[in-house]
């Protein structure tokens, strides 16, 4: 046996051990050039992985880092996934810098950045990172009396990793220390490592202490601005303005970075511009601020949106003004213009007050910004200025313009063109949209045998690929298992009039899901043939009544029939205004199907009573030792008077199916698709899955969206579905539901009477967020929808007793039924509202009641 191979056998022996100290000596005891020969060899070392089994893992990894030549090499082994054990071993962090230790110094250090480069700071916190990936480098690091890179991943991985040492004895913090607030990123990590609100371990100091006690009071301060500089908000500023507090810099400290403060102002994050607020004023009480610098400090506080820093502002004007009247009437003036009713009457006040000691060039100033006010306010501009400027006239609401349909993308034409689709459906992480689903589905009927070898490859190489929780293709994952596995055609008929005729009885399966399954079954039976009907040609999800007939005339050429549910599919997506005529010359049995179904009006738009009930909802969360129950309220379809066979009588009966699983969540993306001319009966469908939206993220902005693209007259169903929506705690979804909502103004379908009458019932259960919905319904007013009857309904309601606390929505709701009033000339008044007697006069709410019963008083 050669020297090299006793070398290999050596190593091997060793690695058997699962004990990485043995490898690093075994390794080290090998000469340069047995090193290399085992180290050309690391592709055997992988082959033996599948039956290395978890213990070996770290056997091999040491095996590898040692062997191979070059640092590069060595890292990017140390680094890879397969040989992580989520196992912390610290056995195995020794090993490493053991085996790497007689390496020359520069290699080491190579080796150690090489490493740190490999980190990724969104991973540091996750279960079960990787701690040798940092500690290795650290260790080389201390070791050399190397400075630590400046990184975020090395200083991210010292907060997570770092030895329970006093900092004041790390030689690595030094170089820590100012990564921490000049890379982003380090934010929430620093919340979770070093809170101030952390409690000393063991008789230890925090370690958040420990970094103030460590550091240079004015390195603290300078980097805390830094920070505060570069922007973020949320976790990632709120350990530093945590810090910031906790430093307390006195008026003098802050007066040094006085510029940097006032440039905050304008568009830092909240408590980053109440913290600059707040070291402004200290330094103007110290030494008053240069008259140039006052007035930008209050400009930009006025231009904010928070309401909380207008009236700050406001105030501090108000308390500063002796000697700047000028310049405060001026600041006071911009402010008519917000259109927050009790920001307009403390900007009123403060002008009046110091009317007489402002020169008439500023007088004019305020006259001609009087004429935004309403009228009480106008003339209380006028009584101290001597006249104001006559009102401006009403604006005129922005016109809203309805989304039109789009066409989709042409079929799939060929086998590769399906395949690279296919693949490409594959690699994606996202769910998949219907209309891709339904391209995807006709593609695999009329050309997947050609692609079925090259499916059933796929499927042996990689057996859970094809599978739908990996895929994400929902059921379409069916039709293309049915493909990849072979199955053979002799009896599939029979095999799959079986599965049908179950599915007719699925368990707990909503309608429209056991209508879609129905579906993805009749398509493995028509493999080979020339088209779909069903496959839609708009946006909408309709399926143009030219081309439906088309198709159909390719299958009676063909000498065949479509399937019994793809015919049902078809025709539940005509055009309402579709004609028999483009039937003319056919003479199918499918043709004649659809000539009665055009003749005889399709679908008919149920009858559906409805009623608000109570719900008891029981979940269990992964750590749960019980399951969790709430009670609600929730909008219940109670009758429907339509009649029908075939689909019309199974898809106007009502669903009693819960909701509650997430393939069923999944496959409702599509079932806006399903009937796009009945929108108010497909909303009825999705009752029960949006009772989840405010808890859970299924992509409710997006089924809205669909729903606002189809058409059909619209109802309470579709309320409750938009209600839900704008309550989303996702930004996304409820832009989504936004953006649906004003899709739906413009076609003039809002059910805005059942909103109004949803909002205080659902916000009185606790199942929406009043909040959320106001702030998206300010949008849509502000954007141009006319929502008054929901208004008109849900703010009687919403108005609570004498006695009772107001809700801090209310406010807000006020003010968007002003602003729609406004903008639309509504001059109807609001009964409940005129007689109203709030807990508060001087609230918010009060003041924006007050003024919505003046806009609305003739």
């Amino acid at each position: 046996m050669s020297d090299h191979e006793a070398a290999w056998e050596r190593v091997l022996a060793a690695v058997r051990t699962a004990k990485p100290v043995v490898v690093a000596d075994v390794v080290r005891g090998l000469d340069a050039e047995a090193r290399k020969a085992v180290g050309r060899r690391t592709k055997e070392l992988l082959r033996l992985l599948p039956a290395a089994g978890r213990p070996r893992l770290s056997a091999l990894r040491v095996a590898g880092t040692g062997c191979l030549s070059g640092a590069a090499a060595a890292a990017a082994w140390t680094a890879r996934r397969d040989l992580r054990d989520w196992r912390h071993q610290p056995t195995l962090t020794d090993a490493l810098v053991r085996v790497v230790a007689d390496r020359p110094r520069e290699w080491r250090l190579d080796y150690a950045r090489r490493l740190v480069g490999r980190l990724r700071v969104a991973e540091l916190l996750a279960w079960g990172a990787d701690r040798v990936m940092w500690e290795v480098p650290a260790a080389l690091l201390r070791e050399a009396g190397e400075p630590p890179p400046r990184t975020p991943e090395f200083a991210g991985g010292w907060l997570v990793w770092r030895p329970d040492e006093p900092v004041a004895d790390d030689p690595l913090f030094p170089g820590v220390l100012e990564t921490l607030f000049d890379a982003d990123g380090l934010g929430p990590i620093l919340a979770v490592q070093a809170p101030f609100d952390a409690p000393a371990r063991e008789g230890g100091v925090p370690l958040a202490e420990q970094i103030v006690a460590n550091a240079r009071r004015v390195d603290l301060l300078d980097g805390c601005v830094r920070r505060f500089l570069r922007g973020g908000d949320g976790s990632r500023i709120a350990w530093y303005v945590a810090l910031h507090r906790r430093l307390a810099p006195t008026p003098e400290e802050s007066a040094a970075r006085l510029r940097d403060y006032v440039r905050l102002l304008p568009n830092a994050a909240l408590p980053v511009a109440e913290l600059a607020f707040e070291q402004v004023k200290a330094v103007h009480a110290l030494t008053p601020l240069a008259p140039e610098t006052y007035a930008e400090a209050a400009s930009a506080l006025l231009f904010r949106p928070e309401r909380k820093l207008l009236k700050a502002a406001l105030i501090w004007l108000g308390k500063t003004a002796k000697g700047r009247e000028g310049v405060v009437v001026a600041q006071a003036a911009a402010a008519f213009a917000i259109e927050h009713a009790d920001t307009r009457d403390r900007a009123v006040r403060l002008a009046v007050r110091h009317a007489k000691a402002v020169d008439p060039l500023a007088a004019e100033t305020v006259r001609e910004a009087a004429a935004v006010l309403p009228g009480p306010l106008r003339e209380a501009i006028a009584a101290a200025y001597g006249g104001a400027a006559e009102p401006e006239e009403a604006a005129e609401p922005p016109v809203l313009y309805p989304v039109a349909p789009r066409e989709l993308d042409p079929p799939i034409a060929s086998p590769a063109e399906l395949l690279e689709t296919v693949l490409a459906e594959l690699r994606s992480p996202r769910a998949q949209r219907w209309a891709d689903g339904e391209r995807l589905l006709a593609g695999l009927v009329t050309h997947g045998p050609a692609i079925a070898g090259d499916l059933r490859a796929l499927n042996e190489r990689h057996p859970w690929l094809l599978h739908a929780d990996a895929s994400g293709l929902m059921g379409v994952h069916f039709v293309l298992n049915s493909l990849a596995r072979g199955r053979p055609q002799r009896g599939v008929i029979d095999y799959l009039r079986d599965r049908l005729g179950k599915a007719e009885t699925l368990p707990g399966r909503p309608h429209l899901t056991r209508f879609l399954h129905r579906r993805f079954l009749d398509a493995t039976a028509r493999f080979g043939a020339p088209t779909l009907l069903a496959t839609p040609t708009s946006s909408t999800g309709h399926v143009d009544p030219e081309v439906f007939a088309a198709r159909l005339r390719m299958l009676e050429e063909a000498g065949l029939e479509p399937g019994a549910y793809d015919l049902e599919q078809a025709l539940l997506r005509l055009p309402r205004e579709a004609a028999a005529s483009v039937l003319d010359g056919l003479v199918s049995p499918a043709a004649k199907t659809a000539r009665s179904w055009i003749e005889g009006g399709g679908l008919p738009d149920p009858e559906i009573a409805y009623e608000v009930v109570g719900y008891r909802r029981s979940r269990r969360g992964f750590w749960d030792a019980e399951p969790k129950t709430t009670h609600g309220k929730r909008l219940h379809a109670v009758a429907t008077g339509a009649e029908g066979t075939g689909s019309a009588a199974f898809l106007t009966r009502l669903d009693t199916a819960t909701i509650d699983d997430a393939a069923t969540h999944r496959v409702a993306r599509w079932w806006t698709s399903v009937m796009p001319a009945h929108r108010e009966l497909t909303a009825v469908h999705l009752l029960r899955q949006a009772e989840w939206w405010p808890l859970e993220r299924y992509e409710q902005g997006e089924i809205l969206l669909d729903l606002a693209d189809a058409t059909g007259p619209t109802g309470p169903a579709t309320a409750a579905l938009l209600v839900y929506g704008l309550s989303s705690p996702h930004t996304a979804d409820r832009a989504g539901a936004l953006d649906a909502l004003l899709s739906f103004a413009a076609q003039d379908a809002v059910p805005t009477a059942s909103m109004g009458s949803l909002i205080p019932i659902l916000t009185g259960s606790g199942d929406i967020t009043l909040s959320r919905v106001t702030g998206c319904l300010a949008d849509a007013v502000r954007a141009g929808a006319n929502l008054w009857p929901l208004f008109e309904t849900a703010i009687p309601a919403l108005l609570p007793a004498p006695s009772d606390p107001t809700p801090a929505a209310l406010a807000d709701l006020l003010a968007a039924a002003s602003t729609n009033a406004t903008l639309h000339h509504i001059r109807t008044p609001i009964p409940a509202l005129q007689t109203w007697t709030p807990r508060s006069n001087t609230s918010r709410a009060a003041k924006e009641a007050t003024h919505l019963t003046t806009l609305l008083t003739p």
